[in-house]
């Protein structure tokens, strides 16, 4: 278990039995590999994310920004990347896409990124930026996450007391229902992070949104489909933004660093353009999905020395995520197609 590194000038806290809950999770997220992966047949698949909706090939591109205070680590300068973006469910075990309260996963890897890491364990080229389809999260920190993780594998008295502590954040997950097409979705960070001096939080939008329109006729899969459908017709271009955590006396309530489930109000703060992604037309390559993008480590861990994670739910995905993609390697005997051989 990491020892828990507090950023207290910028907000950070340490949430009464935080340390307990940690190795809960460690003992929990054993349970669902041994119920749900071990000796069964078919691959072990990711803890939480597991049903991918597609893996398509992308650049990131910064842009010539003018915000002094945001350039720092990859945004300090124009570049241009090559990137991996997974579309995901938000859940545990692969479930169908009908379901009306489940999330959207969109994670970027952004390739080349040489800058030192901010854990020196970490050995990829590579930044992660991971999303969701709502502007904040479901849990408030990890005493609610917690009772999630409890409800994924538990009975019915499990999922009630995961309802009731997870009620705000709930609701914005039946805002994000019915989903439209991943490609044409608007996705938050909901995590914060130290970039500088200042703690910021990531967003990204369609660069040309359509019309909302969900498909008739709604099948177990057809987020899948949606996302086949648009990306081998035609190109998918994302603005990437930041926003500034204002500090004017109201940041405790209305920007918290601790609280994941208060959404950051985007009139108080106005996101900044700092960034673009573009997905250009391709074929939806089943074999690279299985065989390379399903193996590889996505955690807002995986960042530079300049672009730290906060907040208690930042921490325990710190756990979650190392944990998990180790036993998931562990039990396909595979290793990450990314990590260099002194890792």
């Amino acid at each position: 278990m990491p020892a828990l590194e507090l950023d207290t000038a910028i907000g950070e806290y340490l949430i009464p039995g935080e340390e307990e809950i940690l190795r809960d999770f460690v003992g929990l997220f054993t349970k669902h590999f041994e119920k749900h992966y071990a000796g069964k047949d078919g691959p072990a698949r990711r803890a939480i994310h597991a049903k991918s909706h597609g893996c398509l090939r992308a650049t990131f591109s910064v842009l010539d920004h003018s915000e002094n205070d945001l350039k720092h680590g990859i945004f300090s300068e124009p570049a241009t990347y090559q990137a991996i973006v997974r579309i995901s469910n938000g859940d545990g075990p692969p479930g169908a896409d009908t379901d009306k309260i489940a999330s959207v996963g969109f994670a970027i890897k952004v390739l080349g990124v040489s800058a030192e890491k901010y854990l020196p364990a970490q050995r990829e080229d590579s930044q992660d930026f991971l999303f969701l389809n709502q502007p904040a999260y479901i849990s408030a920190d990890v005493r609610d996450y917690r009772s999630l993780m409890r409800a994924i594998d538990g009975g019915p008295m499990a999922k009630v007391i995961a309802l009731m502590r997870n009620l705000r954040g709930i609701r914005y997950r039946l805002k994000a229902s019915p989903k439209d097409n991943p490609l044409n979705t608007s996705f938050w960070g909901v995590a914060p992070f130290r970039l500088g001096e200042i703690a910021v939080k990531y967003l990204i939008r369609p660069s040309n949104p359509e019309p909302k329109r969900q498909p008739v006729g709604l099948t177990n899969d057809y987020l899948s489909t949606l996302v086949k459908e648009r990306i081998e017709q035609r190109e998918a271009n994302f603005e990437f933004f930041l926003q500034r955590r204002m500090l004017d006396g109201t940041e405790k309530q209305k920007m918290p660093i601790e609280d994941y489930s208060v959404a950051w109000d985007e009139t108080h703060s106005v996101p900044v353009p700092v960034a673009r992604l573009s997905i250009p037309m391709q074929p939806v390559d089943a074999r690279f999905d299985q065989e390379q993008a399903e193996h590889l480590i996505f955690s807002p861990w995986n960042t530079t020395k300049d672009f730290r994670p906060l907040g208690s739910l930042n921490r325990a995905r710190r756990v979650v995520y190392e944990f998990s993609a180790q036993r998931r390697h562990e039990l396909n005997k595979t290793t990450n197609p990314l990590s260099s051989p002194q890792n």
